[in-house]
């Protein structure tokens, strides 16, 4: 897993990171949801039905569009959020580039407190990988989650991991917390791409599961250009 990553070393990501939000609530490891039986690895009851594949792949992916927020292709040498873990079991993508990371800001800005200082984060840090398909993106966001999410040790589950389904994706989110900065985490697949996203503490705390779903559900709409057929 890439995880956090930048120009500056482990310690300086730590400085970072370290102030965001004030502090987090006492965090309860969550249950990790592991291909097969685990919570979090069936879809939430009274959520769409995920449909058959229906052939759509993609060219390339696209500064998405988030209601209320402006979207960024990421700049610069630091990379915001967590990254899926390539699934190497899944055919390649050929066309353009297979992997990209883009950040969205609302209108209120989220300061991390580093050394006496602010430094803004983005509201949203999503990345989109694109695979030649994706035969069962549920099978595949479980996969992912436990391999990008529930085994980074620096991050600690908070509650437990939720599944909902659309016709199109699979979609897992967690709680969790990155030294004392409470995030959720969404990762979620389709039959031609699979993505990340890491939601920042508005106002200190968790953002909830429900919201970070919608916005999900945004990014993955609006985030893909289609091949031609």
């Amino acid at each position: 897993m890439r995880g956090w990553k930048g120009a500056v070393g482990a310690a300086g990501l730590a400085l970072l990171l370290a102030g965001c939000g004030g502090e987090a609530s006492d965090p309860k490891p969550g249950t990790v949801a592991q291909p097969g039986t685990e919570a979090g690895a069936q879809p939430k009851a009274g959520t769409e039905l995920l449909g058959k594949d229906t052939g759509i792949r993609y060219d390339k992916s696209q500064v998405p569009t988030v209601g209320n927020m402006t979207c960024d292709r990421k700049r610069g040498s630091i990379r915001y959020g967590l990254s899926a873990r390539k699934d190497e079991s899944l055919p390649e993508h050929t066309g353009e580039k297979d992997s990209e990371d883009y950040v969205c800001h609302g209108p209120d800005r989220i300061g991390l407190a580093v050394g006496g200082r602010t430094v803004t984060a983005p509201h949203i840090a999503a990345e989109y990988d694109l695979y030649g398909a994706v035969p069962d993106p549920l099978k595949t966001v479980r996969t992912v989650y436990s391999r990008s999410l529930a085994e980074d040790d620096e991050r600690t589950l908070v509650g437990e991991a939720e599944t909902v389904t659309t016709t199109t994706a699979a979609i897992t989110c967690q709680k969790n917390v990155w030294e004392t900065f409470p995030m959720t985490t969404c990762l979620w697949a389709n039959h031609g791409a699979v993505g990340a996203v890491d939601f920042f503490p508005p106002a200190g705390r968790h953002p909830e599961i429900a919201e970070a779903v919608s916005r999900t559900k945004e990014l993955i709409s609006t985030g893909l250009v289609e091949s031609p057929r």
